[in-house]
């Protein structure tokens, strides 16, 4: 992680960054060099056109797709060839010409994701089988030679092998490495400072021009044509009779065109496209640098090399080229609209640290002169993952950028995902950690956001990642009601999706200066460096692969606490959405798996949203309550990461339907807080009036007063205990957040973060989309046929379920603890008699039968619960396996009994006493 870098000073700030013996190398005039030039001698810069060229477009086309680097080609030909029918591809200037003419052209075998290793895999598999198959056997650019990850450190090692042992599931072929193997993989490579590595080898090498003519040759056999020197000047859009906008065409130097679809994969210049219809695209471009060196004996034909947290080394002939990411990088404010093919001068300072780390890696690059210096711009994100997806403003617009110098890598994969998400609604896996409508519409600095997290994105693209590390850029931005009372109270503010909510509460007397501070950019460009900084140091106490001891234990007294008597948890941040109009009931019974419309009055419903193969898009609790007009409307919460893209959902389904019907987000004007436990009861009657909470059952709702302010009182549990949510304006919510806390007080209860929050529910086996439901499940893989109505055939996905009920499953979600006291943290992979199953979908440590849980889809040609549960299982973790349990159900309450307030004394004294041992643990 970066920050631990820069905290104990083992990075220099700019200007110092070289060590004396490459400030030598370069003196002596062989490290530098003032050629810019790709290393790639089929590059359409050097050619003439590659098309012969239209000069009109036709008057109506069925998409058109802007920019025609590695994602544009990709997605055109996808559409095509998926039967989108006729496609345009429009280009400024000439194909590759933006970014990706330069390229590092590296393709590894996995990234930090699912869904972006799975895009990768796809795009290795388009550019070594399918593009050469569609075009007669020609290549399209690829050459295989694997990678070779060096780590200096154990914690590089557990970095890499917490990735690697993941892609194992997914069928991505791994090989763990000691140091006196790696001279027969890569003779060239210095092993004095390598504690371990891994080889990779089905990554390989692209060459940009090739790769993407191939694309662009492939999908003109099914309909798609490119347009060179086509510039895009307008967007056109027309509004339905809900004031909704769709797209409606493009206007060009070339003409108009109608079209219902444009895809913006125009990359570093996808905001001047977003700009034309009033959408912004959170990303910026900074320049990112590699040179390629002379000629080095006994590189040709070696694997690439990724050194952890440094650079990357990759092949180009009898050369090579290197290059890395840096804290201080070159922001690109304002990209020229006409910017192709160019490329800018190299900032030695800045690159000086890449030149040390390769030399070390690889001592024969420090004999060799540079050839030439690639320094072009790039787009970065604000969390690392690419954009994609329909916007949710606009429909028929959809996005395709942002890919954080992987876009050659990801893009063919992408493209296809994008292609098939605008053709058929979902694409083939779960890529909504890619999808713009993870990020939340409502910031209250949004150019600093993007400005600060990007680069953050950037600074930390080499860095070691933690499972409870925290962002230090785009802070302070989205609060809920109560956030000041969560500070006095001594919380650790976590951010997700943007949100400042409490991960867990520190005790004893809160520190000054506690507060998150304004970014200081890692102390570059000028910035004074926040230190000291509490917070800071309290985040880097819980940066490890194992057990934070302190965190671990403070969680674990929340958890215990809740069981034992009561916790209030602020779930402010869930989404709180409103369906509202004439068709809303008929909106819900189309959307959801249960009838909303046909539950008895003051009913929650669990239900499940799902796409047409049965694939599940979302889950939620729904009401139906009237509204200050007297009207129907439904009241649904979501998950808080979800808000966007279940609004976007249910409208874009409405819309669709013709239905008269307006999804509205509520989610910042109402306050949520749970209270949870054996004495909440106790705590609801003594601060609530007007409501009888004694006799109200679970999943349903009354509404009552709480000090002075009316509120909605639900009973309902995300964490499997007795328990009861108030949901009420945000204005009245300190108030009542004052008298539940006095009451919870009484009773020896506490407050509880969403790290406790996320524990409780994992004991329980409560889902968390998309971890352990996703559209890659289906109700019957998931256990959760009670939540659909079998009968029913009137809403989305039903027929589909009908098919699945008759099939026997391929997987089946399990619950899964593993016999050691290291954590797991989701992604593990399962093995069951020596053959991998599947892979830990969601994982949290289990305080109260103080062991690792965690649920995984197990895949069998029999899922019965007998012959899932036989064998002998193993989890893989970072490389090492251990062994493990698999039930069909949790071991902690499978009743749900304590839900109904059915409580076993011998239990509770046993959960007692592990409270009791944390307790003493912390003194």
């Amino acid at each position: 992680m970066l920050r631990n870098l820069i905290k104990f000073n083992t990075l220099r700030p700019r200007g110092g960054l070289m060590t004396r013996s490459s400030r030598r190398m370069m003196s002596g005039g062989k490290m530098t060099s003032d050629s810019k030039d790709v290393p790639y001698e089929t590059s359409i810069h050097r050619g003439d056109d590659v098309t012969g060229g239209y000069s009109e477009l036709p008057a109506e086309v069925d998409a058109v797709v802007i920019g025609a680097g590695s994602l544009g080609c990709s997605t055109a030909y996808h559409l095509a060839k998926f039967g989108a029918g006729k496609v345009l591809l429009l280009e400024k200037h000439k194909v590759t010409s933006g970014t990706t003419w330069h390229t590092a052209g590296i393709l590894y075998s996995f990234r930090g994701s699912e869904s972006e290793t799975l895009m990768q895999m796809q795009t290795r598999d388009l550019i070594r089988d399918e593009l050469p198959a569609e075009n007669g056997g020609e290549s399209a650019g690829w050459i295989q030679c694997g990678t070779l990850h060096t780590n200096k450190t154990a914690d590089e090692t557990k970095n890499n092998r917490r990735i690697t042992s993941m892609i194992k599931a997914f069928g991505v072929e791994v090989m763990e490495v000691n140091r006196n193997e790696i001279p027969d993989i890569h003779p060239l490579v210095n092993c004095d400072d390598i504690y371990a590595a891994e080889f990779t080898p089905e990554c390989g090498t692209m060459d940009p021009a090739t790769y993407c003519m191939a694309f662009v040759k492939a999908g003109k056999k099914y309909g798609a044509d490119l347009y060179e020197g086509c510039d895009v000047t307008n967007i056109l859009t027309e509004e339905d009779n809900l004031g909704l906008k769709r797209v409606c065409g493009v206007e060009t130097n070339m003409g108009t065109v109608k079209t219902k679809q444009v895809f913006n994969c125009a990359g570093a210049w996808c905001n001047y496209i977003g700009d034309m219809v009033g959408l912004e695209v959170p990303q910026l471009v900074y320049e990112h640098a590699y040179v390629v060196t002379e000629g080095i004996e006994g590189i040709l034909g070696r694997p690439q090399v990724k050194d952890a947290l440094t650079v990357y080394i990759k092949p180009q002939g009898d050369a090579v080229q290197f290059g890395g990411y840096e804290s201080t990088p070159h922001l690109v404010k304002n990209i020229p609209k006409d910017f192709h093919f160019g490329l800018y001068d190299i900032d030695w300072d800045i690159f000086g640290q890449h030149i040390e780390a390769a030399v070390n890696r690889i001592p024969a690059i420090g004999e060799a002169g540079i050839r030439s210096t690639v320094c072009g711009p790039e787009t970065f994100t604000p969390d690392t993952r690419p954009i994609m997806g329909e916007s949710p403003q606009l429909r028929g617009f959809f996005y395709g950028s942002g890919f954080n110098s992987g876009g050659m890598m990801m893009g063919g994969g992408a493209g296809r995902q994008i292609a098939l998400t605008a053709l058929r609604g979902y694409p083939e896996f779960d890529i909504f950690n890619c999808d713009v409508k993870r990020f939340q519409p409502t910031l209250s600095n949004y150019n600093k956001w993007v400005k600060e997290t990007s680069h953050e994105s950037f600074a930390r693209r080499f860095q070691l990642v933690f499972p409870y590390d925290q962002p230090l850029g785009g802070r302070n931005q989205k609060f809920g009601p109560l956030h000041q009372q969560h500070l006095d109270s001594n919380a650790l503010m976590g951010c997700r999706f943007g949100y400042e909510r409490p991960a867990y509460y520190l005790h004893g007397t809160r520190k000054d200066d506690f507060d998150v501070k304004n970014y200081d950019f890692y102390g570059s460009y000028g910035h004074e460096k926040n230190d000291p900084y509490p917070y800071l140091d309290e985040v880097l106490n819980d940066c490890s692969y194992n057990y934070a001891e302190k965190s671990h234990n403070l969680v674990g007294q929340e958890c215990l606490t809740c069981r034992t008597s009561c916790a209030v948890i602020d779930s402010s941040y869930m989404a709180k959405l409103a369906l509202t109009g004439r068709d809303a009931l008929q909106l819900a019974t189309l959307a959801f798996t249960r009838n909303v419309a046909k539950a008895k009055k003051g009913q929650f419903v669990y239900m499940l949203m799902l796409n047409s193969n049965g694939g599940i898009e979302n889950d939620g609790v729904a009401t139906v309550v009237t509204s200050p007009s007297g009207d129907d409307e439904v009241y649904l919460t979501v998950s808080s990461a979800s808000a966007v893209y279940v609004r976007s959902l249910l409208q874009r389904l409405a819309q669709d339907r013709g239905m008269q019907c307006l999804v509205e987000d509520r989610t910042d004007d109402i306050a949520l807080v749970s209270v949870q436990g054996p004495n909440s009861l106790d705590v609801m009657k003594e601060v609530t009036h007007n409501c009888d909470v004694t006799n109200l059952k679970y999943a349903r709702w009354e509404k009552a007063g709480i000090a002075g302010a009316e509120a909605m009182i639900g009973r309902l549990s995300f964490v499997g205990e007795l328990g009861f949510e108030v949901h009420c304006d945000k204005n009245d919510a300190s108030k009542i957040y004052d008298v539940i806390m006095e009451a919870v007080e009484k009773r020896g209860g506490c407050l509880a973060g969403y790290r406790a929050m996320e524990s409780l529910s994992n004991e329980v086996g409560f889902h968390h989309w998309p971890h352990t439901i996703s559209i890659h499940e289906n109700p019957v893989e998931a256990r959760l046929m009670q939540f659909c109505n079998q009968k029913s055939k009137k809403y989305i996905g039903s027929a589909k379920l009908a098919e699945l009920r008759a099939e026997k499953p391929k997987k089946i979600l399990t619950c899964v603890t593993m016999e050691s006291d290291v954590p797991m943290f989701s992604h593990e992979v399962l093995w069951k008699d020596g053959q991998i199953v599947g892979d830990i979908r969601s994982a949290a440590y289990s305080h109260s039968l103080d062991t690792n849980m965690g649920w995984a889809y197990v895949k069998s040609e029999d899922c019965s619960d007998d012959v899932i549960e036989s064998g002998k299982y193993q989890v893989e973790r970072m490389a090492v396996k251990y062994n493990a349990a698999v039930t069909a159900s949790s071991a902690f309450d499978p009743t749900l009994s304590r839900i109904r307030g059915k409580y076993d004394v011998t239990e509770q004294g046993k959960l007692l006493d592990r409270l009791a041992k944390l307790k003493s643990a912390e003194q």
